[in-house]
């Protein structure tokens, strides 16, 4: 298949209005105890969109914690959110992104300070990239989680054969050349790229050519 024949459909994704339901019980932590109940500010259950995110991005503390909670509704698998969180990992994470707030970076250095910070993944630095209005060598940030990597690593676009053999392990040094391919085909096709990106997380693993679907 080819990206191109959903062009109509990707033109007309709202993704500014992209949301997720975030339930309290789901985040009862212990740390940023307090900072977590201002954002829900005495309810059960809150919306969080893109649209908040990218507002909210001046604030980093809270641009943190809503971003996660965005990224992982129901706070994801596992002691990788608890340990994003922790005073110290949380320290470093804030001064870290305010470096790249509305900044061009290398790869190189987005390589190291993944490494330092326990917790975080491409998946999860990503979305923070992306929020922050970030570059990596003049190419605009875009999201890379694992439903889009499985996308790509599945072969169900000809568009990404550049990526044959990307993997949740090695996504971080494939990255640059992602945000390259994701420029080239949003401009070829005429799409602005935050929806082409949607597009793939939202439709990507679920459409497959017509005439093979009695196969």
């Amino acid at each position: 298949m080819k990206i191109i024949e959903f062009k109509e459909l990707i033109k007309h994704l709202p993704y500014k209005n992209h949301s997720l339901v975030i339930k309290k019980k789901n985040w009862n932590c212990e740390n940023q105890k307090e900072l977590i109940d201002s954002i829900f500010n005495g309810k059960e259950i809150i919306y969080i969109n893109r649209l908040n995110l990218f507002n909210s991005n001046k604030n980093i503390e809270e641009f943190i914690i809503k971003t996660l909670m965005w990224g992982y509704p129901t706070k994801g698998r596992g002691n990788n959110i608890e340990n994003v969180l922790h005073k110290d990992n949380f320290e470093k994470l804030k001064n870290i992104l305010l470096e790249y707030s509305e900044n061009n970076i290398s790869l190189e250095k987005l390589k190291y300070d993944l490494k330092t910070i326990k917790g975080v993944n491409i998946s999860t630095f990503s979305k923070f990239l992306y929020f922050l209005n970030s570059t990596i060598n003049n190419n605009r940030c875009i999201i890379l989680d694992l439903k889009i990597i499985n996308v790509i690593s599945n072969h169900r676009f000809d568009d990404f054969n550049d990526l044959k053999g990307i993997t949740y392990d090695n996504a971080i040094s494939k990255y640059e050349i992602y945000l390259n391919r994701m420029k080239e085909i949003a401009y070829t096709i005429d799409v602005e790229i935050d929806k082409l990106e949607l597009f793939l997380f939202i439709f990507g693993n679920n459409l497959s050519n017509v005439e093979d679907r009695n196969n």
